[in-house]
């Protein structure tokens, strides 16, 4: 049971494998202890056509906290052209307030999905793969 759970951890945990914005979530940008994390895996998703959710969201100390996970969603933005389209991308920003959402490049039989949402200091980066097809399907769920 140990070892399973072990294995489940590695496999969530390498997920974002080849993405700009990995180190986030392996704490390297924002210690862990200052993050929230949610990994979900299983039959709770698959209703939503997903067979992964992982999320973490803090509180930036500063302004080099936000420009450094912005610039690395942006890098990976660019890392996947032929994947983001003009109804698969969605960006509205302010001042204070930015939302990112990414259809990135299928691996293996998963649809991937990055998603980025900050509100004045409080950001949330989104990772999600799964069957689901399209991020206007995606949008309609997260409503």
């Amino acid at each position: 049971m140990i070892f399973m759970a072990c294995f489940w951890m590695l496999l969530t945990a390498n997920a974002q494998n080849g993405l700009n914005i990995e180190p986030l979530f392996a704490g390297k940008i924002i210690p862990q202890q200052r993050m929230v994390e949610t990994r979900v895996k299983g039959k709770m998703l698959s209703k939503y056509q997903l067979t992964l959710f992982r999320s973490v969201r803090f509180q930036a100390n500063n302004k080099q906290e936000i420009t450094r996970v912005h610039d690395l969603i942006e890098l990976d933005k660019k890392k996947y052209p032929s994947n983001i389209y003009s109804d698969n991308y969605s960006s509205t920003k302010s001042r204070s307030k930015e939302t990112l959402m990414l259809q990135l490049s299928k691996e293996g039989n998963h649809n991937r999905f990055l998603c980025y949402k900050r509100n004045n200091e409080e950001v949330t980066v989104i990772y999600m793969e799964g069957t689901l097809n399209s991020l206007d399907t995606l949008r309609e769920l997260i409503k």
